[in-house]
């Protein structure tokens, strides 16, 4: 089946070091719109993926981090996540994602998939890849430190539920990818 929308011309907006913003210019059943705006993360894969989130599990629960997002202004409950770099496979950048954010390290048979979400499928032509990685453990190699990114924070299996349940988790990648998880392994 055809797409209902046509895309007539794409041009470059603007651009910074992980993405790429274009004007595309559409139509759809005689109307058309000039500047729909859209991006793309700069390492997007072949098969779509642009980023991961990764739910930290370790023997004494599970890590979330508190960091400030200034796009909205708030303090946002998250998962360790970030972009793919060119080359890189899901999986790899999950588990570089966790060591970076959380300052933890997993073996490769303990990152469990848990699927995949479009961020803001109106928008970005990407998708985000979902993983827990169970028996983590401290990493050799000190956390990163960036604008806004909160130190980890364990909390248990109830508690994570009830921040669920109460909308205290209101980012989507970690409400997807705890929900998944919780339906995996309750």
């Amino acid at each position: 089946m055809a797409p209902p929308v046509r895309l007539l011309g794409r041009r470059p907006a603007c651009e910074n070091r992980v993405w790429r913003v274009d004007f595309d210019h559409i139509a759809a059943d005689g109307v058309e719109v000039p500047n729909y705006l859209t991006m793309v993360p700069k390492g997007l894969r072949p098969d779509g993926i642009g980023g991961v989130s990764v739910l930290p599990v370790t023997a004494d629960g599970f890590v979330l981090l508190r960091n400030y997002r200034h796009a909205v202004d708030a303090w946002l409950w998250e998962l360790p996540r970030g972009f793919v770099d060119a080359g890189e496979s899901a999986e790899s950048a999950a588990r570089r994602e966790l060591e970076e954010e959380a300052g933890l390290t997993c073996d490769p048979a303990d990152l469990v998939p848990l699927g995949f979400f479009y961020p803001e499928a109106s928008t970005i032509r990407a998708k985000g890849a979902l993983f827990a990685a169970t028996r983590c453990r401290p990493a050799a190699t000190p956390r990163d430190s960036e604008p806004g990114l909160g130190q980890p924070v364990t909390v248990s299996h109830d508690e994570l539920a009830r921040m669920l349940n109460d909308g205290e988790i209101e980012d989507a990648s970690t409400a997807i990818a705890c929900h998944r998880y919780f339906s995996v392994r309750p």
